[in-house]
């Protein structure tokens, strides 16, 4: 048996169903899908509970977290914990599988190895065959990527390397790192040739995170962040993320649902002395209880008179930007915060955050 992990947040179910499609045409049907929804908006879970009715081979994992930042390798990981096979692949709801995939799959399949694989992306208007009826042999790539988070290795082998580290949030290297700490765990890596995957087409996510604040958490910088983790690991021989002890624990519904009882509240506006003291002075200063600090733009940061006097150097208090405050707060979250029980949000007139945490 075979276990096929899809982790996933906010993606069009068209897409989702494509894919499950391409599972249902296998010859070897030696397989079961966990499926992890990290998060979604529950029209869109209600969406996923009405498809996989058509496919009997998908178990849905429908979690409550929309609360925390979005954590790929943590919702892979609560996937590998669930999985009773012996062996694993980590799939993505853009994949589009061959229908001998699976007997690929039996047939590599070795304890002390791991595969990878390379991945053809197809264009925006060959991608749209891909919802009628195809011959995957007809799809025409425009090209191939051989590093793309695809892997096939043993229960045995991710459980001993503690899983894909969970300091990686958004997106970029958890792959990488999670492909080099088995390597260093004594598992030989091979790159299959076989053309047997596809990715369906969607803008890039590259950038989006970059300039602006959204109501979707970003933060500048993450990819070269993750790269830089990434890259620690692979200079230190690491097999087992250092400050990680557990691999894919949730916070419960209960235990967030205390999140909206706090004991403390705080409100501030933007500028940047009062954030900065809070940040690293306050918040860690707390024990025992339930914070909750509502950061707003004040309106004087948008006056010509302000900026007049900011002009002119008279301006005796230094504001800062809500996405400067955004990327301060998710940084905290993520080097300090990341396994504890928070909720962070932008609201949408992009003027207030709301930060939450149980300490």
């Amino acid at each position: 048996m075979l276990s096929i992990i899809y982790a996933h947040r906010n993606r069009d179910t068209a897409r989702i169903k494509a894919s499950f499609l391409s599972l249902s045409k296998q010859e070897l049907k030696n397989f079961e899908v966990i499926f992890i929804d990290y998060g979604s908006e529950p029209c869109l879970v209600r969406e996923l509970k009405e498809i996989i009715k058509d496919f009997n081979f998908v178990k849905l994992y429908p979690l409550q977290v929309s609360n925390l930042l979005w954590n790929k390798s943590k919702a892979l990981n609560f996937g590998i914990l669930r999985s009773s096979s012996p062996y694993i692949f980590i799939a993505d709801v853009d994949l589009i599988f061959h229908p001998d995939t699976t007997k690929l799959f039996n047939k590599l399949a070795v304890e002390k190895k791991f595969f990878l694989f390379k991945l053809g992306y197809l264009g925006s208007a060959e991608s749209q065959k891909l919802f009628g009826n195809y011959n995957f042999e007809d799809l025409k790539p425009y090209r191939y990527g051989e590093v793309n988070g695809m892997i096939l290795a043993s229960k045995k082998a991710y459980v001993e390397v503690n899983g894909l580290d969970e300091f990686f949030h958004f997106y970029g290297s958890e792959d990488e790192d999670l492909f080099a700490r088995m390597e260093n765990a004594g598992y030989k890596r091979e790159n299959d040739a076989a053309s047997f995957f596809y990715h369906n087409w969607h803008q890039s996510f590259a950038g989006s995170e970059e300039k602006f604040i959204t109501e979707n958490p970003r933060v500048k910088n993450i990819m070269r962040i993750n790269q830089r983790h990434y890259l620690i690991h692979k200079d230190k021989d690491i097999t087992r993320p250092l400050r990680q002890t557990e691999m894919g624990m949730i916070i419960s519904k209960k235990q967030s649902d205390l999140l909206e009882k706090p004991t403390v509240k705080i409100r501030m506006y933007n500028i940047q002395a009062h954030v900065e003291h809070f940040l690293r002075e306050e918040l860690p200063s707390y024990k025992d209880e339930i914070i909750k600090v509502e950061i707003n733009e004040d309106p004087y940061f948008q006056t010509l008179k302000y900026k007049v006097k900011k002009l002119i150097g008279r301006q005796t208090q230094t504001y800062i930007s809500m996405k400067k405050i955004n990327d301060m707060i998710l940084k905290e979250i993520l080097f300090s915060y990341r396994n504890h029980n928070y909720s962070f949000k932008v609201n949408e007139n992009l003027k207030t955050i709301l930060f939450c945490i149980q300490l």
